[in-house]
């Protein structure tokens, strides 16, 4: 797994906007190996319970180490140490990758542009962008392979209607979205449409499929251009379709809706982060934010058609490397500060997360 999944991603060309704005034309720095400097970046709240049977406290911590330049690092390049009022927690009490307790699942959705204009670029980025999009399925599949949790994933792809897998007939495989049928010349966008359907559809998963204090429901938003059809009511359309790999799949229009209502869809969901993948030179970089920002994500564009896998590379690597690390401590009744600290593999750089908790009782939990 750590050969394919965990690879250090030499991307060149790159521009990343960051949920701060768009940080102009220049390369990133290279995010693989050693950082220079490593920070810490939670992505849920802490967790505290109290065994009553062990006495025992449990404290888990879910994060992202990220390197000077905000890439996402690779587990195997930071070191994490877990402390009690500043002392290292006892060996014995820090919790093994495959404890219960560390188990966490991922709902993934790709919501994918699929205007004709997707053939138009020199080189042309439809395939890439299928190719792409069932990579970052298989390597989620991959990852949860090796640890407790689960993995599912959606899809929606889109033009002047929105597609997505059919309820019936077999369950979609990752290698059937390299099937999905090519645009036809002069297709429409209903980029807003398809955000804000995805998002209504997360939400209503969430009542079953990820929904655990460290579970994450995750929309990645890809596009090459600015929405042009939304406006548009065509919700009285409907067909149903067969890929070439024979998976079936349900296509609709959809009612007149707008960036507001998209941004309204994703911030009424309790836990969804979104990724947005701007392609070329025709993206509205506003619109893209604004749908990135709404999922408290991140925003990566690229104006090279070539560049279309390394962009998916960059979503796949923020929550293929979200760490999960806990302990259960045998701690008398008492308030506490824990502490997280993540250092460079050469412990050159470092960074600490603390907080407060109450330990050995049923009053167990984060405090001031």
């Amino acid at each position: 797994m750590e050969g394919r999944l965990f690879m250090k991603w030499m991307l060149t060309a790159v521009v990343l906007c960051s949920v701060a704005g768009c940080s102009g034309d220049e390369s990133p720095t290279e995010p693989g190996g050693t950082p220079a400097s490593v920070a810490i970046h939670m992505t849920s709240d802490p967790l505290v319970l109290f065994d009553a049977m062990s006495g025992k406290t449990g404290v888990v911590v879910q994060f992202i180490a990220r390197n000077a330049a905000g890439y996402a690092l690779d587990p195997e390049d930071v070191l994490v140490e877990l402390l009690i009022d500043g002392h290292p927690v006892d060996n014995e009490s820090i919790l093994q990758e495959d404890a219960e307790e560390l188990s966490a699942s991922i709902f993934l959705s790709l919501v994918l542009d699929t205007s004709y204009s997707m053939l138009l670029h020199s080189p042309p980025a439809f395939a890439p962008m299928r190719e792409a999009a069932r990579d970052a399925i298989l390597q989620g599949i991959e990852l949860f392979a090796g640890r407790s949790g689960t993995f599912t994933w959606s899809l929606t792809w889109f033009n002047e209607v929105l597609s997505s897998p059919s309820s019936s007939g077999r369950a979609w495989l990752p290698e059937d979205l390299l099937a999905i049928p090519e645009p036809r010349p002069g297709t429409a966008t209903k980029l807003f449409a398809a955000v804000e359907h995805e998002a209504l559809k997360m939400q209503e998963a969430y009542q079953n499929v990820a929904n655990g204090p460290h579970d994450h429901h995750i929309m990645v938003v890809f596009s090459d251009g600015a929405d042009n059809y939304s406006w548009f009511d065509n919700s009285s359309y409907s067909s149903t379709g067969v890929t070439s790999s024979g998976a079936a799949y349900e296509t609709s229009g959809y009612r007149v809706t707008t960036l507001d209502s998209a941004v309204a869809a994703i911030t009424s969901h309790p836990r969804l982060t979104t990724y947005v993948i701007g392609l070329g030179s025709d993206v509205r970089d506003a619109q893209l934010q604004a749908i990135s920002n709404a999922g408290d994500g991140r925003y990566f564009k690229n104006p090279a058609s070539s560049q279309v896998g390394a962009l998916f590379d960059l979503v796949t690597q923020e929550f293929a490397t979200i760490q999960n690390h806990g302990a259960t401590i045998p701690l008398p009744p008492g308030d506490y500060t824990f502490g997280l600290r993540i250092w460079s593999r050469d412990r050159s750089a470092h960074d600490e997360f603390t907080f407060g908790i109450h330990a050995g009782d049923e009053q167990a939990g984060i405090v001031n």
